[in-house]
């Protein structure tokens, strides 16, 4: 499992200001869907039931760390230099996602 492929994936659509904007009628934002759903697309490599717990378990570990605000730095991040990403970048620049992603088992 590579944190460069999770983290190439994230990037959200739409433009929510918090996690819990445009709920669905489960009550999860557009951005926990959209992250969640990139995680999963980015992990096809596992089943599709571990994919989602994971991703999961990602996102909640990043709620945990980060604001939205931060996250959206992040996600500027990806977005900007998403060919050039690695898993050192990423730990240097934003050890809280390299920890999120080590603490969920896969």
């Amino acid at each position: 499992m590579s944190v460069v492929l999770l983290a190439s994936a994230c990037a959200n659509s739409g433009v929510p200001e918090a996690w819990e904007d445009q709920p669905d009628e489960a009550g999860k934002g557009l951005a926990e869907r959209n992250f969640v759903s990139s995680c999963v697309e980015a992990n096809d490599d596992l089943p599709e039931a571990r994919a989602e717990s994971y991703c999961t378990c990602v996102l909640v570990n990043v709620k945990a760390a980060v604001s939205y605000e931060e996250f959206g730095e992040f996600d500027d991040f990806i977005d900007t230099h998403r060919a050039d990403i690695t898993a050192e970048m990423l730990s240097e620049n934003f050890g809280w996602f390299t920890e999120a992603v080590e603490a969920c088992p896969v």
